[in-house]
């Protein structure tokens, strides 16, 4: 089994004794760059998580391992271009589901509440993440834009504030007008930041090449 890590190439015998190695290796070699590791790229198939139980699970097949490490600015970039697909995606679906609130909820009609609950959090941690960095403006190339888009961001928060509120009175009019006339701009106004972001980044690395 070959492991190829930044500009190395390990090779390990195909047994269980040697995962702790590996993973000892490759957390090192990681620590000791400028890059953030990313995911494993095993036999043509990409890994995004549990790697150690993928190992045990395959360790007398696995031929060949690819450690797969992004800058920061290039993690940065795909948290943006994930958050703006899963806006795209979330706006029609909000769209129904206010309809539903403004009629009778169903138990369907909760849980569907409750993943864009985890929808928000998720875009208000990937904010953070990239926010929080100290080398940010070296990371966003727009640093004006991405000002913008943390007021809707801090926007988001606070309705989720107020959307714990409402739902404590069951207020479910509410709830559906808050979906319908505050999410679905203010998603719409961070799609539009986010393009401009993304894209504007796309350019830029096109350029370069």
């Amino acid at each position: 089994m070959k492991i190829h890590i930044l500009n190395q190439t390990l090779e390990y015998e195909n047994n269980q004794n040697i995962i702790d190695d590996v993973f000892k290796q490759i957390n090192k070699k990681v620590s000791n760059s400028n890059l953030i590791f990313s995911h494993l790229y095993i036999d043509g198939q990409d890994i995004y998580s549990d790697f150690y139980d993928y190992f045990l699970d395959n360790i007398k097949v696995i031929q060949e391992v690819k450690v797969i490490t992004k800058t920061v600015k290039e993690l940065s970039e795909e948290i943006m271009l994930s958050t703006l697909d899963y806006i795209e995606r979330a706006v029609p679906e909000i769209e129904i589901l206010s309809n539903e609130f403004y009629k009778t909820p169903t138990q369907s009609t909760w849980n569907k509440l409750s993943d864009l609950f985890e929808g928000f959090n998720w875009i208000i941690s990937s904010f953070v993440g990239i926010d929080s960095n100290t080398d940010l403006k070296n990371i966003i190339n727009n640093y004006e834009e991405w000002n913008i888009y943390a007021q809707n961001v801090y926007s988001l928060k606070d309705l989720i504030v107020e959307f714990e509120d409402i739902m404590q009175n069951n207020d479910l009019v509410s709830v559906a007008d808050i979906l319908s006339y505050e999410i679905i701009p203010l998603f719409n106004s961070m799609k539009e930041k986010l393009e401009k972001l993304v894209y504007r980044e796309a350019n830029l690395n096109a350029n370069d090449r």
